[in-house]
């Protein structure tokens, strides 16, 4: 027994001392992570912005909650109308980092999807840099660069999404290293990455990470020679290749239940094909890129391209050197050189010719921002930094064997050097939170950077060059570590500081219910979809928030036609005007479509839209200015009857007058000067401003020149705006009419409230705008909705409309037409010639034979269509009239829904170009609708067959280490 235990001592005692220096440098990463993100840590804050906080946290919070209820995440009705939750990949259901959302609050579990990456890269990165022989303290600054470089301190990194999918590439590098050694464990450890990467749903990250480890394997096989006994092309050679092609099989056999799913999205979403303009959105320049690597604080995309000057003045040195010395040369320098070349080049975009290529190579041109191929960049650079510190400090133990220096001497100069490296990253850090590269205060911010930069770097370098001709061992490495973690902290902790660190939500940020929330819950939500009609992600840091907007109602369960998924079904987004990925803003314009707020426009009706919420002004964005008004934008904003008010709020905005187009209408009895409306100007600071509207001077009657009318009407006509000429028996020209009051002075106006107070006649109203004389823009009050909409709630700057012609979830028709789908999108947004009733006809995209019969004419009056049941896979419909009907469901129609009338399967029709229809016979029926998810059922048939050959395999392997133990 003793002899035991000596034995167990003496191999832990040389464990410790072979792996001493790897036990403090990942100790040292350790420390550097707390260091970076302790308000996330341990100060109770939630580093949760952007993608985080209204995608990921939103869809996970209500996938998981299907999980744990026991139905399978495949549909969600809480946004955009309906859509393939498992489609959506990039929620990442199947791995690991976020099934904290389990048994955790969500945004906790959140948080550690967002964080680990900053912990796990640098440590994966050290491994692979230390399989590689590099030493430990090359390893940690080649960790650091990567772990905290151009990728990792972005407003990107924020949402974890590319930091998730990428951070598994150096453990695919080491498992390719080990390919000729132990073929089956790094085939096992290759798939294991891999599949991770896969499983984030990320393909911009794990399409890219699988081609440099197809390359890198490529090359160890073909550049090197690792095993000089085996022939070129012997299986035994090629294993690295076989190794890295079969982990991409098994990996992709692991997600297929996802994958195929989402791809069955991309080809009906928007994404189905990227127009080279938008392939190349968020590219740099050559200067820009450049300024992107020496000052990233001002010139950054959704990435950017800065590493420590240190660790890039090693990279050349790396290969500067293996290029001059061929006896000494490792290869793999030159891999890497080339990835760094690439990525930056592929960072360039649209400034360089070789991505037109790229937009033409299949899978690749469905990935966007070319700024994001920073992480080859940086990866390539942090491993380069690794073989120049190696290269450097062999050079500096020549000059330590040969020279004499006196230790204190040393010793106190590095330590000088490395405290006044550290007053100036201080005053670097605390000067770039309030930098502003065009403000008046800081006219050379960039100047000021790069020299705090510089000094910074310089004094670090200095430091380490100070302790690295320290005799001691152990305080030479002591002293370089830390030099070491003080130079890869400073620029990547301000910036990020800068961008997102300070962002942080306490836990009371996601309890919160905000007033509009409870309001729109009180309206059931399988009968009431509401349209949230503000730009993405608005609402974020305010608090408390006006109202929850996109993908955050799916927390409340309630069904919101806006949200966030970049594959937003293109029949969608062609029916709302050209949506991108957050439902309201058009791609054309990034503007909202106002004409679905039109009279003509059926969509929203269709769609069940019975809410919206949006701005008091009706803009998607409070904070942003209202759009100039030109004479193209006057719509109808309402019809006043007697003793009825319009108000209309706007951003305070500075103006001196007040133009208002306006007509009357019943009004051939009122006399000339009559006061017939009340205008009510409020200003920011409470002073009120008002003015009468007179007939005849102001505004008069529409139809003031018809003949029968002009030799009665008692006033004259007021100054017109423009004219339509009505044709006919007694043809006239009809008139709207203008007027501009004056305010007195330049005031900001917040609100106008008009009144008609006549007792008799209507007043029209076609355009109210504020009118600046000194800067001579107009400014439209209010962008138009038709009278169908009416508002029925008000507080702070938010309101809610009800729309009175919305459709219910689920109704019949008695008529329906067999039409194209560019005709049926023409009548939906009342773009055809052919009117089009939605609560009388159904169009369906069917050949002319394949209509339902039906008689046409009114519904029976005892006839109904009720929902019985509502899940978000399935739903059931109480149908009941006395003739053949087709019912028309307000849900989404998209392939692998199926139905069955009273059991019975039945086909579900494309019905009003977005909707599901079922030709129902007459009588008393039972329809029930379930979404069958096809792709992830053949998906999961692969991944389940893929698993089990991977146990098989891991089977094999433990028997074998057990078999080579007991020999």
């Amino acid at each position: 027994m003793a002899k035991i235990l000596r034995l167990i001592l003496s191999s832990r005692s040389d464990l410790w001392s072979r792996r001493r220096a790897d036990i403090f440098a990942l100790g040292a990463i350790g420390l550097f992570f707390v260091a970076f993100v302790p308000q996330g840590l341990f100060l109770g804050r939630y580093l949760l912005a952007n993608d985080a906080f209204f995608y990921n946290y939103p869809l996970r919070t209500a996938a998981w909650e299907m999980i744990r209820s026991g139905e399978l995440p495949l549909w969600t009705p809480y946004i955009l109308g309906g859509y393939p939750l498992l489609s959506m990949a990039q929620i990442g259901l199947a791995y690991p980092l976020t099934w904290g959302y389990a048994f955790l609050p969500g945004y906790v579990a959140e948080q550690i999807y967002v964080l680990a990456p900053f912990l796990l890269t640098p440590v994966f990165t050290y491994l692979y840099l230390r399989q590689i022989d590099r030493t430990p303290l090359a390893s940690l600054l080649g960790a650091l660069t990567f772990g905290y470089g151009g990728m990792m301190a972005s407003p990107l990194a924020n949402n974890g999404l590319m930091p998730n999918a990428v951070m598994w590439l150096p453990l695919m590098l080491i498992g390719i290293e080990r390919a000729h050694k132990s073929p089956l464990r790094a085939l096992l450890l290759v798939t294991f990455a891999y599949s991770m990467s896969v499983l984030t749903g990320y393909g911009q990250g794990f399409v890219y990470i699988g081609l440099i480890a197809g390359g890198y394997a490529l090359f160890l096989v073909f550049l090197t020679s690792p095993d000089r006994s085996a022939t070129r092309f012997s299986l035994r050679r090629l294993r690295p290749v076989l190794i890295t092609v079969g982990a991409a099989l098994f990996s992709m056999g692991i997600a297929a239940f996802q994958l195929l799913e989402s791809a069955r999205a991309v080809r009906r979403s928007i994404r189905r094909e990227l127009d080279f303009h938008l392939f190349t959105e968020g590219s740099f320049e050559p200067w820009t890129l450049w300024k992107s690597f020496t000052t990233p604080i001002f010139y950054v995309i959704d990435m950017h391209a800065a590493v420590t000057p240190l660790a890039a003045v090693l990279a050349v040195v790396a290969v500067v050197w293996h290029a001059s010395r061929r006896d000494e040369r490792d290869s793999r320098v030159f891999f890497w050189f080339a990835i760094a070349v690439i990525g930056g080049v592929l960072m360039l975009g649209s400034s360089t010719p070789v991505y037109r290529l790229v937009y033409h190579i299949p899978l690749l041109n469905r990935f966007r921002v070319p700024s994001r191929h920073t992480f080859e960049w940086t990866f390539a650079a942090g491993v380069l930094a690794a073989y120049g510190w190696d290269i450097v400090q062999v050079l500096l133990e020549r000059r330590r064997q040969t020279s004499k220096h006196s230790l204190a001497l040393t010793l106190y100069a590095s330590i000088a050097l490395l405290v006044l490296s550290c007053v100036v990253g201080i005053i670097w850090w605390i000067k770039s939170q309030t930098m502003q590269l065009h403000a008046a205060t800081w006219p050379n911010a960039g100047t000021y950077y790069q020299l705090f930069k510089i000094a910074f770097a310089l004094l670090t370098a200095a430091a380490l060059w100070r302790a690295s001709l320290i005799d001691f061992k152990n305080l030479r490495f002591a002293i370089c570590l830390i030099a070491v973690l003080i130079l890869s902290f400073a620029e990547p902790s301000l910036l990020v500081s800068r961008w997102w660190g300070s962002m942080g939500f306490k836990s009371t940020r996601f309890s919160v219910v905000t007033d509009v929330t409870k309001f729109l819950k009180e309206f059931p939500a399988e009968q009431n979809r509401v349209y949230t009609r503000v730009f993405l992600m608005h609402e974020q840091f305010d608090n408390p928030p006006e109202f929850d907007s996109g993908n955050l109602n799916a927390i409340h369960h309630i069904h919101n036609l806006a949200g966030y998924e970049p594959l937003v079904l293109e029949r969608f987004s062609r029916a709302l005007g050209g949506v991108g990925l957050d439902g309201v803003a058009t791609m054309r314009t990034g503007e909202p479509d106002d004409s679905l707020y039109s009279s003509r426009s059926h969509v929203l009706d269709l769609l069940n839209t019975t809410l919206t919420v949006s701005y008091v002004t009706f803009a998607p964005s409070f904070h942003s200015p209202p759009h100039t008004w030109t004479s193209d934008e006057l719509t109808m904003l309402g019809d006043l009857t007697p003793n009825t008010s319009r108000n209309l709020r706007v951003k305070s905005t500075p103006a001196d007058s007040i133009l208002l187009v306006t007509s009357l209408s019943n009004s051939v009895v009122v006399p000339q000067g009559t006061v017939v409306g009340k205008v009510r100007i409020t200003t920011n600071d409470g002073t009120v401003i008002e003015h009468d509207l007179q007939a005849g001077r102001d505004t008069a009657e529409w139809a003031h020149e018809r003949p029968d009318v002009r030799a009665q009407v008692q006033h004259q006509l007021a100054t017109p705006y423009d004219h339509t000429d009505v044709a006919g028996p007694n043809s006239f020209r009809a008139y709207r009419y203008r007027t501009q009051l004056p305010l007195g002075a330049r005031v900001d106006v917040k609100s106008v409230d008009i009144t008609n107070v006549s007792p008799s006649a209507n007043l029209a109203l076609f355009g109210v705008a504020l009118v600046d004389s000194k800067s001579g823009k107009s400014i439209a009050l209010a962008p138009p909705y038709s009278t169908f909409w009416k508002q029925v709630y008000e507080k702070e700057n938010t309101i809610i409309l009800r729309n009175e012609r919305a459709m219910p979830r689920a109704w019949l028709v008695t008529a329906a037409e067999a039409v194209d789908g560019e005709e049926a999108l023409r009548r939906i947004r009342g773009e055809s010639q052919h009117s089009f009733d939605p609560r009388e006809s159904a169009l369906l995209e069917v050949n002319q034979e394949e209509l339902p019969k039906l008689s046409g004419g009114p519904l029976p009056p005892d006839s109904s269509a009720r929902i019985s049941s509502y899940k978000p896979n399935s739903l059931e419909i109480e149908a009941n009239a006395s003739v053949p009907t087709v019912l028309v469901v307000s849900e989404m129609f998209y392939p692998g829904w199926v139905a069955t009338i009273d059991g019975q399967p039945t086909r579900i029709l494309l019905a009003d170009f977005l909707l599901r229809g079922i030709s129902v016979p007459a009588g008393k029926h039972t329809i029930s609708m379930r979404y069958t998810a096809p792709a992830a059922r053949y998906g999961a048939m692969i991944s389940a067959a893929t698993i089990i050959g991977l146990i098989g395999l891991v089977v094999i392997a433990y028997r074998r280490r057990s078999s080579t133990l007991v020999e």
